[in-house]
Order: C-alpha cells, then sequence, then structure tokens
C-alpha cells in the first residue's frame, strides 16, 4: 500500500500558498484601489484651476494637463509680432464632436454653434478677441480667454445669442490680438 501521507502533505502545502498568494493579491489591489480614489478625491477637491470671476460672454481655455518643455510668454512681454510668430494654424471644430470638422459646409438646422480653433506652437496666457463674420459683416464678437494653453478656441452659440441657429451664408472667424489680425479661419458655409 503506497504512503499517502507525503502526498497529502504536499496537497496541503500548496493550498495554503495559494490561498497566502490570493490574500497577498487581494490586498495589493485593495491598496492601489485606495490610492487611486485618493488622487481623484484630490484632483476633485482642487478647486484653484476655475476662475469664477469672469464676464459671461467670455469662453475659457481650460488649463492644460500635460508637461511642456516649451516656455511660457507672459501677457506683458507678448507683442504682436511674436504672437503671430508662432500661429501655425486654424480649423473648424465639430461642436458635437469636439473634434476638427471634416466638412466644409453644414445645413442651417444643424448650425446652432460655430467654433474656430487656433493653433500655436508655444503656450500662451493671454486674451484675444474672437471675431465671427457673415460675409464682411462682424456677426459676433467674444474674449478668448489662454492660460497657459496652445489652443485658442473661440465658440459662438447662436442659440444664447436668441438666434436659434445660424442664417445661411459663409463664416469666418478672426482672432485679433491688441487690435491686430492674428489669423482667419477658412469658410464654413451655413445652406
Amino acid at each position: 500500500m503506497v504512503n499517502r501521507r507525503p502526498y497529502k502533505l504536499v496537497r496541503g502545502l500548496i493550498a495554503a500558498l495559494l490561498s497566502l498568494s490570493v490574500l497577498l493579491i487581494t490586498a495589493s489591489c485593495q491598496s492601489f484601489l485606495e490610492e487611486m480614489i485618493d488622487i481623484y478625491n484630490s484632483v476633485e477637491d482642487d478647486d484653484s484651476t476655475v476662475d469664477t470671476d469672469v464676464p459671461e460672454d467670455t469662453y475659457i481655455s481650460l488649463p492644460p494637463t500635460g508637461t511642456y518643455t516649451s516656455s511660457t510668454a507672459e501677457t506683458s512681454e507678448l507683442e504682436y509680432s511674436y504672437v503671430k510668430s508662432i500661429f501655425i494654424y486654424s480649423v473648424w471644430y465639430d461642436v458635437t464632436t469636439d473634434n476638427p470638422a471634416e466638412y466644409g459646409s453644414v445645413g442651417s438646422d444643424k448650425a446652432f454653434a460655430l467654433k474656430g480653433v487656433f493653433y500655436f506652437s508655444e503656450p500662451l496666457k493671454t486674451v484675444f478677441e474672437a471675431r465671427l463674420l457673415k460675409g464682411d459683416e462682424v456677426i459676433l464678437t467674444r474674449n478668448v480667454n489662454m492660460y497657459d494653453n496652445v489652443t485658442a478656441e473661440a465658440d459662438f452659440s447662436a442659440g444664447l445669442e436668441g438666434l436659434g441657429t445660424f442664417e445661411p451664408g459663409d463664416y469666418t472667424v478672426e482672432l485679433y490680438f491688441g487690435g491686430e489680425l492674428v489669423a482667419r479661419t477658412d469658410i464654413m458655409r451655413v445652406k
């Protein structure tokens, strides 16, 4: 008859080791989850990045969340020639997906907002004036505040202006710094 005692002992030892490893994994996962919850709560409690004293007709670009290697130019140091030199390009954004629009026209029934975004090669802290034009006529103007980021988002809402939707026509957005034109979007046709 075969002696089963060593077999039972090895099997019990394996069961104990497996139980111990499951316990250690569970404890480490719980520790990790608690750290993630603490990080989430600390971000939720940080109200220092939100400026509540902003005029109603001013749109704010959110502070960046990444790390940048380029230096930031302060508002008092900026000159038009510098701002113009770091401008890269402009693009229309689809206001429902908040991504660059892959089209050059939109139906009037869907033109409840028009958003032109201007990209710069370096983060800026400044205020631009954005003008929405229909043909050559200025329809709306907005201040666009930049807080250490590289995009100036000029978002115009027809609904907030009591217009419902924008009328058919050719629209552009112009971006001004110190009263001088920095850039203009291509035409977005509302039909």
